[in-house]
């Protein structure tokens, strides 16, 4: 998504940055070594979701701008280059979902390498908003779907509701590469995450937060 939004700020003392989504003071933009995953993950989000400070898809679009494309999901209009991506040989596509009932389940999946490039589809929204992505888009309706059974609980409390047994978007993504393998990567990613919870939480007072 090369279109620049501007984001809604988290504090009135201080302007957002718009890669981040943090208070100026805090921007977390350059505090971090960049990865380049072997996995790439297409972001589908709902245009609320992107405009939400406390997205964390748009950090992991910084920390791993090769390997993750986000795309705007609109019920009138199909991301077309998404689809032109599923479409690709060398790729093999997942879409990530809990299936949640018995016709789900027969397109669930187990995760295994092979020499396809593993790519994944990530809802990006809230749980509402994820599950009318998920029920409107007929291009996701032959992928097959993978599913997270993570060993620990969410970390995300930057919003009423969240962490409820349920991965932000980030989160997730750090399963997959330990899925996949990559836990050097997965690491990083998750030392860049927890440094944004930091720096959010702090913005919200105001606080500059030394780092």
């Amino acid at each position: 998504m090369d279109k620049i939004y501007k984001v809604k700020q988290i504090t009135s003392l201080y302007e957002s940055c718009y890669k981040c989504g943090l208070p100026s003071i805090n921007c977390i933009c350059q505090k971090s070594e960049k990865v380049s995953t072997q996995a790439k993950f297409w972001i589908l989000s709902s245009e609320r979701e992107f405009y939400r400070p406390s997205n964390t898809a748009r950090l992991l679009k910084l920390i791993n701008p090769e390997s993750t494309e986000i795309f705007l999901w609109e019920r009138t209009k199909c991301p077309e280059q998404l689809i032109k991506n599923i479409k690709l040989e060398k790729y093999r596509t997942f879409v990530l979902f809990p299936t949640e009932n018995e016709e789900l389940e027969k397109r669930k999946v187990e995760f295994e390498l092979t020499d396809r490039i593993p790519a994944f589809i990530i809802l990006d929204g809230t749980w509402k908003e994820a599950r009318k992505i998920f029920r409107k888009s007929d291009f996701l309706k032959a992928l097959p779907i993978v599913s997270l059974e993570p060993n620990c609980a969410s970390n995300y409390d930057l919003r009423r509701g969240a962490g409820e047994g349920n991965l932000c978007t980030i989160e997730a993504t750090i399963e997959i590469l330990k899925m996949n393998g990559e836990r050097e990567p997965a690491q990083i990613v998750e030392d860049y995450y927890k440094l944004f919870l930091k720096s959010y939480k702090a913005g919200v007072s105001g606080h500059e937060l030394g780092i």
